[in-house]
């Protein structure tokens, strides 16, 4: 095409059409949303030629492919030439084909060797393999063969005759435009839909700021409390000091005196009165009588480790006589 003077564009993505484009040959599958369909539309009521080619268009199709893939043709296209007063039948479930020798454009037929399962015709016309029909400004031309105009085959017959009166019919130069795929590019998505992109970040990083941030601005640092403030801190303060002070000897004085005082007690009720003291409280509290001797008599203990297991000797002694003495 460049070298019959054609400023060509061969694109493998949907790209939308740009003013300076006077002709676009497109697989009829990209067409496959109302978005696609709709600019299409808008740039063929200004003036611009759209030839849709139907089967054996696609870029996975290869010339000498024997089994080519049926083309994926959406509602969307379908509607679109509704709306131009063109009908699109697809007859490859009924297992109907349909070859033409000819094809008539404008005032001219142009021997052709064409033939698909669908057909395409204006509405109320009998179905062939091409047709073409002005909209607005412009022109839609469908031909549902689309291997008239590949490589392989543009030489045979008035193919290439064919196609530069296609491309020769809009009246004013402009770009001829190639559209080989409908693979989507995802920086050409990106580019195209940047803004959005950028609103939504913009958004995501306000709720964010919102979730994370108590306020806006340098946090002030958070001061620990002092440690001699915490409950345990305080009975450690407490336990050290009365070590230092006499090993402990006046915490242990008053659970002395009220085991003893309740042993006393106990052992005169239940008639041990004459019975080794320590040995009686040792009976009951299921310790031996060295360990009740040394809670009960030792006046300082040597160290803290000493000092923990007098404390629960002591600590068990008065429960096991509390509870003798409530039952």
């Amino acid at each position: 095409m460049e070298r019959a003077g054609y400023d060509t564009r061969a694109v493998i993505a949907w790209t939308r059409p740009e003013p300076e484009d006077a002709v676009w040959m497109v697989p009829a599958s990209i067409l496959g949303n109302d978005s696609y369909t709709r600019q299409m539309e808008e740039w063929v009521n200004c003036g611009g030629h759209l030839v849709l080619l139907v089967e054996h268009a696609d870029s996975e199709t290869g010339d000498w492919s024997e089994y080519p893939m049926p083309p994926d043709l959406k509602s969307a296209l379908f509607a679109m030439l509704q709306r131009a007063g063109i009908e699109l039948e697809n007859k490859r479930t009924s297992g109907g084909e349909i070859t033409a020798n000819s094809i008539q454009f404008e005032e001219r037929r142009y021997q052709v060797s064409a033939k698909s399962m669908a057909t395409v015709a204006e509405k109320g016309e009998k179905g062939g393999v091409f047709v073409s029909r002005k909209v607005g400004d412009g022109r839609i031309s469908v031909i549902t063969d689309g291997r008239v105009f590949r490589n392989r085959w543009i030489g045979d017959l008035q193919h290439a005759d064919l196609l530069q009166a296609l491309l020769d019919s809009t009246g004013y130069d402009g770009r001829v435009g190639f559209m080989r795929g409908s693979g989507l590019s995802l920086w050409s998505l990106v580019m195209d839909h940047l803004p959005e992109m950028m609103l939504g970040f913009a958004v995501w990083m306000l709720f964010w700021l919102w979730k994370c941030l108590c306020r806006f601005g340098p946090m002030e640092a958070a001061s620990a409390p002092p440690l001699l403030r915490g409950y345990e801190h305080h009975l450690e303060a407490l336990g050290d000091f009365q070590w230092r002070l006499d090993h402990g000897a006046e915490l242990l004085a008053p659970l002395r005196e009220q085991i003893i005082e309740l042993g006393q007690r106990l052992s005169v009720r239940s008639g041990h009165r004459d019975e080794d003291f320590f040995q009686y409280l040792a009976d009951r509290a299921g310790l031996t009588r060295e360990r009740v001797f040394r809670a009960l008599a030792e006046t300082k203990p040597a160290d803290s480790v000493i000092l923990t297991r007098t404390s629960a000797d002591l600590q068990q002694l008065l429960k096991v006589l509390n509870y003798s003495a409530h039952s």
